[in-house]
């Protein structure tokens, strides 16, 4: 009876939070995100860019290549795919749902693998898309109309289907710690996914060192003139015309590779078992005293007591008549004080670290690595800018006074650009004086572009995911000298190709779409 309510439980859990995945409008965005990434991880012959390179060599478009190109690039599915299902658990608290299941008999491990089930079914819809996209990109694009099914697909399974598993069991993990906000949990997994990929040929969590070593070693093989070069990603290799063929007649498949998968599904299955011990079960109690305990470190205030002694010998007529004034420079340094109030120490000293950096660092190192991370590490602070009204409530306060769509949502989207010009002072000074006038113009662009992105999309969605998705994603093309997720200028190809221009004309979409979805927002509160 009990291992009968046991797997009943789970398979409930599972069901009400896949079907509510799949009903919600991140699941679509997630989709048509997928649709786009299979779209140009698969670039034509002709495009100038290889997702996966090996130097003198280019892959023969047939099955075998065009399903490793796909399954190659599966921790950059699973950076959005963690985005997607990591806010599981932080739902049925906020919704309430959490506070009823604790109530039942309902084990902290039954619950948690119900969820584990519903983030991975979830995941392998999206899988399935990609199977589709692969199949369709060949027809497409292949270099032979032969299509063998086993060896388009098969490493799709191979790699994919464990990294999904893998991140997974890691949202899940992460969402069971108690008392991490969402944008702090954002943060850590993309540091902690560049580490994952960075330390590869040591800890091979994705199975995209040993893929590699398999594929290098079929390469070199069958053609010794290689020159050894390869890149995973988006690399520019001018015209393919230059390069060999390189035709892979097998999917890439050993013994090593199979273990590696199996082990870091274990491992990762493993981070939700010791979830589960840490996991409060929806115990707030808990919370609220670990928040006091660190009040200090994250510069939180505790609330004033005033004396209502005080209070009640105020009269009326000792009050001074209030007059009516607007002043745009008040309510923008009120937003400023609004966006930097209450932040940790931590958040101190790292930005004031990477500021310092952007001073005194040789100018190609404070240019593209000092002034990205500033920004980015400034994404909580801006991220919340399109919801903080309805967040915490007050909307139906803020939306009904007086000009809320000319006044209100100017000084914010002027008060967030200010900050960030600001931080980028130093390096806009240092291209300044060395006559390099467009990159000061795109700094400006940037600086205006990042909290219209933030903005827009979370008054669009009703929350700061999406933004902190994207942002996170183009700061990751900018460290990796992707020149289409340069918003700043800092790479040499992007200005050739005037990335600052286009970023303008995005930015520009984005303000209105803002002040639409604003307006909408007003008229049907």
């Amino acid at each position: 009876m009990k291992i009968n309510y046991a797997i009943g439980s789970i398979f409930h859990i599972a069901k009400a939070d896949f079907l509510q995945r799949v009903r919600s409008y991140y699941f679509l965005i997630a989709l048509g995100v997928c649709v786009f990434i299979m779209y140009t991880f698969i670039p034509p012959l002709d495009a100038g860019y290889k997702i996966l390179s090996l130097g003198n060599y280019r892959g023969f478009y047939n099955s075998a290549w065009i399903g490793t190109m796909v399954a190659m690039c599966a921790p950059f599915y699973g950076l959005i795919c963690f985005y997607l299902v990591n806010n599981s658990v932080q739902r049925d608290i906020d919704t309430g749902v959490g506070q009823i299941i604790s109530t039942t008999r309902i084990s902290k491990l039954q619950y948690l693998f119900g969820k584990l089930i519903s983030n991975f079914t979830v995941l392998m819809i999206i899988v399935l898309l990609m199977a589709i996209m692969t199949v369709a990109m060949f027809l497409f694009r292949g270099e032979t109309k032969h299509v063998e099914f086993g060896k388009l697909l098969l490493p799709l399974v191979i790699f994919t289907v464990p990294t999904m598993f893998i991140i997974a069991a890691l949202a899940l993990f992460f969402d069971s710690l108690s008392g991490l906000s969402r944008g702090f949990i954002n943060i850590a997994f993309f540091l902690l996914w560049i580490l994952m990929l960075s330390t590869s040929s040591a800890i091979d969590v994705f199975g995209f060192n040993s893929g590699m070593t398999e594929l290098k070693r079929l390469v070199y093989t069958m053609h010794s003139d290689w020159n050894g070069g390869y890149v995973v990603g988006i690399g520019y290799i001018g015209s393919s015309n230059e390069l060999k063929v390189f035709t892979l007649e097998s999917i890439i498949l050993s013994s090593s590779i199979l273990l590696n998968r199996i082990f870091w599904m274990a491992v990762s299955f493993g981070l939700v078992l010791s979830g589960s011990l840490v996991f409060n079960r929806f115990d707030t109690s808990k919370i609220k005293v670990r928040k006091q305990r660190t009040r200090r470190f994250t510069g939180e205030k505790r609330t004033p007591v005033y004396n209502n002694s005080i209070i009640s010998r105020i009269k009326y007529h000792d009050i001074p008549v209030a007059k009516a004034r607007f002043s745009y420079f008040s309510l923008i340094m009120v937003e400023i004080k609004l966006m930097l109030r209450g932040k940790s120490t931590l958040w101190l000293i790292i930005s004031s670290g990477l500021f310092i950096a952007s001073v005194f660092t040789p100018m190609n190192f404070a240019y593209k690595i000092a002034l990205p991370l500033l920004w980015f590490f400034q994404i909580l602070n801006v991220s919340q800018l399109g919801t903080r009204e309805i967040t915490h409530r007050c909307h139906e306060y803020i939306f009904s006074t007086a000009y809320p769509l000319t006044r209100q949502l100017p000084a914010t989207l002027a008060a967030a650009s200010v900050v960030m010009l600001l931080l980028a002072m130093p390096v806009g000074l240092r291209v300044l004086l060395s006559g390099n006038l467009y990159s000061v113009y795109a700094i400006s662009v940037g600086a205006l572009f990042i909290p219209a992105l933030a903005i827009a999309s979370g008054i669009l969605t009703g929350s700061s995911k999406l933004f902190e998705v994207i942002f996170t994603i183009m700061v990751y093309g900018i460290l990796n000298n992707v020149p289409f997720f340069d918003f700043i200028g800092a790479i040499e190809k992007s200005g050739e190709m005037g990335m600052a221009h286009y970023i303008l004309a995005i930015t520009s979409g984005l303000i209105i779409l803002a002040f639409s979805g604003r307006k909408r927002q007003i008229t049907y509160i």
